[in-house]
């Protein structure tokens, strides 16, 4: 018989080797889109993947990327799994960022979703340029479509866009029965006769 004792089993007295928290890496990725350094970036996210962390956690850096119009994290972060959301959209038409725009749309996102149960879709908040209205249009989006009321892109525009813009929805399908426009021109600060008369306009035709 063996009189060999038991080996127990090794315990060091050393201290754990510390791992980044998801909030440190968080701002280690905020940090690499604020100088613009995909490669940065990209490498703090491939440590924040096998945490199994959860990638939606990532919305701050998403709003980021946005805001600064870096289409290759836009990218990234969707093609890891975070989902589309409406206040990408928006603050991609704040921020004049038609790149960003570009790459929602590559991965779904519905340009004609209204923004809330009570708000109209995107469209309707990019009524006061031009340039935005006209690239919204040119990629699908509709000035007629409504909320849960009765509330379009349309209705945001003879309230508050310029003459041209208005024209402009009007030229490209805008539907003078729908969004009550007559109620929406008459809150107007400046021009308010000139849009009712486009409106009346196209009413009679």
């Amino acid at each position: 018989m063996s009189m060999t004792p038991p080996k127990e089993e090794y315990q060091s007295n050393l201290p754990p080797i510390p791992r980044q928290t998801s909030l440190e890496i968080m701002r280690e990725m905020v940090a690499a889109c604020a100088v613009g350094d995909f490669p940065r970036f990209k490498s703090t996210l491939d440590a924040w993947t096998p945490l199994n962390l959860d990638i939606h956690k990532l919305s701050s850096v998403m709003i980021q990327a946005v805001r600064r119009d870096q289409t290759d994290v836009v990218a990234e972060l969707l093609h890891q799994g975070l989902s589309i959301s409406q206040d990408y959209a928006l603050e991609s038409i704040r921020h004049r960022s038609k790149g960003v725009l570009n790459i929602l749309l590559q991965h779904g996102w519905d340009i004609n979703q209204p923004t809330s149960e009570l708000r109209p879709p995107a469209l309707g908040y990019a009524v006061d340029d031009e340039e935005m209205t006209l690239w919204l249009l040119d990629h699908g989006a509709d000035p007629n479509k409504q909320c849960s009321i009765d509330l379009t892109p349309l209705s945001y525009a003879v309230e508050q866009a310029p003459l041209s813009t208005v024209k402009l929805l009007l030229d490209r399908g805008g539907d003078v029965h729908k969004g009550q426009l007559l109620h929406h021109a008459v809150e107007r600060q400046t021009d308010t006769i000139e849009v009712l008369g486009m409106l009346l306009e196209r009413e009679l035709l």
